[in-house]
């Protein structure tokens, strides 16, 4: 399946500048990561517990190719370090999509989604603290 999906995204016509890069093939490997935890979510909500090991078995085999993921206090020393850099004194959700440009964590050890989550909380702890 994964390789199909990497096939599908190299002759894809929205993405004519595919070129295999690890930073896409993990960009695939991800999205197949979510596949694979909305079903089962949908197949323990119906009991079908078969499927669920077989979903199971296949997440933890994707999951394998990618590397080491960045811990949640990794993430959050580097935003801090980029809010000290941007020297951005009365810090704000505002702030969120300059601190976001400005970080440079690789995908694929750190997804987007997390990113956001902990960019968000230290926005709103440095705010209230």
């Amino acid at each position: 399946g994964l390789l199909s999906d990497i096939t599908y995204a190299s002759k894809s016509s929205s993405t004519k500048s595919f070129s295999a890069s690890d930073n896409e093939i993990y960009t695939i490997i991800n999205r197949a990561i979510k596949r694979r935890q909305e079903s089962i979510t949908q197949f323990t909500q119906a009991n079908r517990l078969d499927l669920v090991e077989n979903e199971s078995s296949e997440l933890l085999i994707l999951n394998s190719y990618l590397p080491e993921q960045m811990s949640v206090q990794e993430i959050e020393l580097e935003v801090i370090k980029v809010i000290d850099q941007l020297d951005i004194s009365d810090v704000g959700i505002k702030d969120l999509g300059k601190i976001m440009k400005e970080l440079n964590l690789d995908n694929a050890r750190a997804p987007k989604k997390v990113v956001v989550e902990v960019v968000k909380k230290v926005l709103s702890s440095r705010k209230t603290g």
